[in-house]
């Protein structure tokens, strides 16, 4: 059994990955938080339809966030954990205010485990 420990790099590779170019949420995060003039947005990634609250609907962020969420489980497999193991997965998303582009994304991960415990990625730039 993998120890509960291990969700904390589960939180930071979640956040770094939704971060970086490979997760495509850059430039459309940005762009559905900006249109509705939100600086930032938390939502449960394993929910059935990830997508931030309140945010415009631009289909490219929500076919992001869909190959997000299964990056997501698949990041929980390679530490031993399945779906099943985690009550939710927190993902909270703030584009840099300096870029105007909107490619700069930082990010932030709390894994909830079923115990209650949290694990935290802290925010990434």
């Amino acid at each position: 059994m993998p120890t509960r420990r291990a969700l904390v790099g589960v939180a930071h590779d979640i956040a770094h990955h939704a971060a970086s170019g490979l997760s495509c949420l850059s430039p459309h995060m940005a762009q559905a938080l900006r249109q509705v003039g939100l600086a930032s947005t938390s939502f449960d990634l394993l929910s059935d339809a990830p997508y931030p609250p309140d945010a415009a609907e631009l289909k490219p962020l929500r076919l992001a966030l869909g190959e997000l969420a299964e990056t997501a489980k698949k990041i929980l497999a390679c530490y031993g954990f399945t779906k099943e193991d985690i009550a939710g997965i927190e993902l909270s998303a703030r584009p840099a205010h300096w870029d105007s582009s909107g490619y700069v994304l930082h990010t932030r991960t709390v894994v909830a485990a079923r115990d209650g415990r949290k694990f935290d990625s802290g925010w990434l730039q």
